[in-house]
């Protein structure tokens, strides 16, 4: 018994040596990265519920931009009849606010470094709330579509800052399972949309109904916010290998704010002038030349952009009129991908965490994002099955007569697409330590940007080459696409070791210009 009691007494004197006992008490493990402070209202520190809770909000959050951009797909036909319009300018009412979700997160990510995470996402739940609501009561063309890129503008915050919450919140050992609940959420926000609006315009017969149903689900979304959304940027102090008392004493004073301090308390974060606001709205798309971040970005725009985009705008066309469906026919057509999604999910996160913990115990505690990247090619090998699958089952089965093959292709495709989405967003984020972020917010820019062209020539395309060839022409951009990730596994850790030199040679830059100032002033 002494020898096996000689290793724990050891340990806890170590881990006291180094003044990690609160750590070690609160999360029984002191290997955490990023290492938590001993303050209560550090997020690190917060319960699983308050982690979890905060995380499902800020994820149903991220979904509901491209739910509120495909909401209206089921109701094309109406705004044909209303505004005299034609079902391709009926259709911009999709394209259009995808730009919008793709640049305007670039605004949100800066403001929210100035006054915290929680005003954002107060603020764009009730603006968005609103707009919805008077997106039900307009009467022309215009008004509507003035409307559609004002609520994409207010609701668009988690797509960027969404991802620094989790980092925020979450160590990296569940960086992977974590990413990828908001991940799949942003990925099965467009399935969802016409899933449910679908029965729901059918049976009231106002196209109106969409945007009262997303009123009501936004300003739900913003009362939980009120009291399960706290403020997640937190100053971290610095630890010393041993606290001392004086430190000890900082500690103790530091965390005198009640439970509820996080909820109530605000302040301005960051002392950067609001007149820089323009230059640091720009300042991500100075690492869009990153290989890390543009190729994991790219691969997974591509892959989006052909399964998911794809498919929510395909799918009324192509299916509901060779099968001759109605508009609750159509939406229900979603219920494969938004399965194939959800399904895949647990395997994305999960599965790549497991996987990246093994390869660390193998490495013996070393650490290289690469090693998350294999996990992605079987994705992208299951997106275009599923994709052919889908394409020859629609042109090979007879018209008038619902076959639900081609909708087991969709699934399957967004099956492989949740592996792909899930992988190449982690490593982007994680590739880039001292730039969460940007990585984040270049990721959404690239896959929104490449998504907003596809619904322009889709149509053009499938008329053009038949759905068997149109869907074989795509699966041959998503295998060129599964190449930017298997380049990553081969050069991403040279890259990053090059991105890290650069990033020091800016910091030094910084620091030395900012002592000159000093000097000057003195």
């Amino acid at each position: 018994m002494a020898e096996n009691d000689k290793p724990e007494t050891s340990f806890r004197e170590d881990v006291t040596d180094a003044g990690l006992e609160k750590v070690y008490e609160r999360h029984g493990r002191v290997d955490l990265v990023p290492l938590p402070s001993d303050l209560p209202e550090d997020p690190l520190n917060w319960t699983s519920f308050r982690k979890n809770m905060l995380l499902a909000l800020v994820a149903f959050h991220a979904s509901l931009g491209p739910f509120s951009a495909a909401c209206v797909i089921p109701s094309f036909e109406f705004f044909v009849a209303e505004f005299g319009c034609s079902l391709t300018e009926a259709s911009y009412f999709v394209s259009v606010p995808i730009v919008f979700l793709g640049t305007f997160p670039l605004l949100w990510a800066p403001v929210s470094n100035r006054i915290g995470r929680r005003p954002v996402y107060l603020a764009s739940m009730l603006i968005s709330a609103a707009l919805q609501l008077a997106s039900a009561y307009c009467t022309t063309y215009g008004t509507l579509m003035t409307c559609r890129v004002l609520v994409a503008i207010f609701i668009c915050p988690p797509l960027s800052i969404g991802a620094s919450t989790v980092s925020e919140v979450f160590f990296v050992h569940q960086k992977g399972q974590k990413m990828g609940i908001w991940a799949l959420l942003v990925s099965v926000g467009s399935t969802l949309a016409p899933l449910l609006m679908g029965p729901l315009v059918y049976h009231t017969g106002q196209w109106q109904w969409t945007f009262y149903f997303l009123a009501i689900i936004n300003f739900a979304h913003f009362i939980l916010y009120l009291f399960f959304c706290p403020e997640t940027l937190f100053d971290r102090p610095k630890r010393s290998l041993k606290l001392d008392s004086a430190t000890a004493t900082l500690d103790q004073t530091s965390s005198v704010g009640k439970w509820y301090t996080p909820y109530t308390t605000f302040r301005m974060h960051s002392k950067e002038p609001w007149s820089k606001l323009p230059l640091d709205v720009l300042l991500p798309l100075r690492y869009l030349i990153r290989p890390t971040i543009l190729l994991p970005s790219l691969a997974y725009a591509i892959t989006f952009t052909y399964t998911n985009v794809l498919l929510t705008v395909q799918i009324p066309a192509l299916l509901g009129q060779k099968y001759l469906l109605n508009t609750q026919q159509v939406g229900l057509q979603f219920v494969a991908p938004f399965l194939g999604a959800l399904l895949g999910e647990p395997i994305a996160g999960y599965g790549s965490d497991k996987w990246m913990q093994y390869r660390i115990r193998k490495a013996n505690g070393e650490r290289e994002p690469e090693w998350r990247l294999p996990f992605a090619i079987p994705g992208f090998l299951i997106a275009i099955i599923g994709l052919i699958i889908f394409g020859a089952q629609l042109q090979n089965t007879p018209a008038g007569v619902w076959n639900v093959t081609p909708d087991v292709g969709s699934g399957i495709a967004l099956f492989g697409l949740q592996l792909v989405t899930t992988v190449c967003t982690t490593y982007a984020i994680e590739s880039q330590p001292t730039h969460t972020e940007q990585a984040a917010v270049l990721v959404a820019f690239i896959r929104q940007m490449y998504a907003f062209t596809g619904p322009f020539y889709f149509t053009i395309q499938f008329d053009a080459m038949g759905t068997l060839n149109a869907c074989g022409l795509l699966c041959g951009i998503i295998a060129i696409a599964m190449c930017f990730v298997l380049t990553c596994m081969t050069f991403g850790k040279s890259w990053r070791r090059r991105e890290e030199i650069v990033d020091r040679s800016s910091d030094d830059h910084v620091t030395t210009g900012a002592s000159i100032d000093e000097k000057m002033k003195v």
